[in-house]
């Protein structure tokens, strides 16, 4: 029972950044058809910008961590402004154009010295050092990865209520269905993406703020989670938030089995996004239905 317990709470630990890293991708893809590959560069960058604030030049930590959201912030909108909107109607090379923004990102926090020999720093929240036991699981849980649990629901719940219930909402799925239709009835489009990258970024920015004090904060294992929360993202086909969260508890339920069943069994913890992958493009293609070529990006 006790172990059951701690598998349970290790995997909706798990699942709850994996879930918040997708849902960024998904936010993206479902509003524009960009699969946004930058995500974590964005996140790890703005994370090292927070760090630098708050380690090296003593500034409060809850104005660094803000700083830093709103660079990533800053960051979406000169993106959107300055390369998108120069792309119209090709998500292709927005798509790679995200891919170079990944690669610049990464070269700025090497080529900053005192940034690339502090890999693996740790990030002072003022939460560190605190957490709650559980007695029935003997495991320990820690403030940080509590709050980032409140926040993942917090996020889901607020992005699908935005995309169903607001009138910015019914703009992005107007948009993400015919951009031209959403034009003559009054939408404006360019407006919208603005939004959508702005808000992608600060929720890349968000994330790694709250990974960085569990995980610390590390240029590689960061980006490493990025590419399996990409995996979770396809299991929700790139546009249903529901899925991809369930997606996402369901990795991080594999990899808590892995971890507290088969300690012994190497490296199939980090299989198991290989895998999911494969069973999710076997069964749409069973269904006759490629992932990119699903056109319901107004879909739940």
């Amino acid at each position: 029972m006790g172990r059951l317990l701690q598998t349970l709470i290790i995997g909706v630990d798990t699942g709850a950044f994996y879930s918040l890293i997708a849902l960024g991708m998904v936010l993206v893809y479902r509003t524009t058809g960009v699969l946004n590959i930058a995500h974590g560069g964005v996140g790890v960058l703005v994370g090292f910008v927070a760090w630098d604030l708050i380690t090296l030049r003593h500034w409060p930590y809850y104005l660094g961590v803000s700083v830093g959201i709103l660079a990533a912030v800053v960051l979406g909108l000169a993106f959107e402004r300055l390369v998108i909107r120069h792309l119209p109607g090709r998500p292709d090379l927005q798509t790679v154009s995200t891919l170079a923004l990944f690669l610049l990102t990464q070269s700025t926090v090497f080529l900053v010295p005192w940034w690339g020999n502090t890999w693996g720093e740790l990030f002072p929240s003022p939460l560190l050092g605190h957490g709650v036991r559980i007695p029935v699981a003997d495991y320990s849980i820690s403030w940080d990865q509590i709050v980032l649990l409140i926040v993942g629901v917090i996020v889901f719940a607020a992005l699908w209520f935005l995309l169903r219930r607001t009138r910015l909402g019914m703009a992005m799925r107007a948009v993400s269905d015919d951009s031209t239709a959403a034009r003559i009835m009054g939408v404006p489009p360019n407006r919208v993406s603005a939004t959508v990258w702005g808000l992608s970024f600060g929720l890349s920015g968000l994330t790694t703020m709250l990974l960085a004090p569990i995980l610390f904060l590390d240029n590689t294992s960061l980006t490493g989670l990025t590419l399996k929360a990409l995996t979770v993202s396809f299991i929700g086909g790139l546009v249903s938030l529901p899925l991809t969260v369930l997606g996402a508890m369901l990795l991080g339920g594999l990899e808590a089995y892995s971890q507290v069943y088969a300690p012994g069994v190497k490296g199939l913890a980090d299989a198991w996004p290989f895998i999911l992958l494969v069973v999710v493009l076997f069964l749409r293609f069973v269904r006759g239905r490629g992932v990119y070529a699903d056109n319901s990006l107004a879909r739940a």
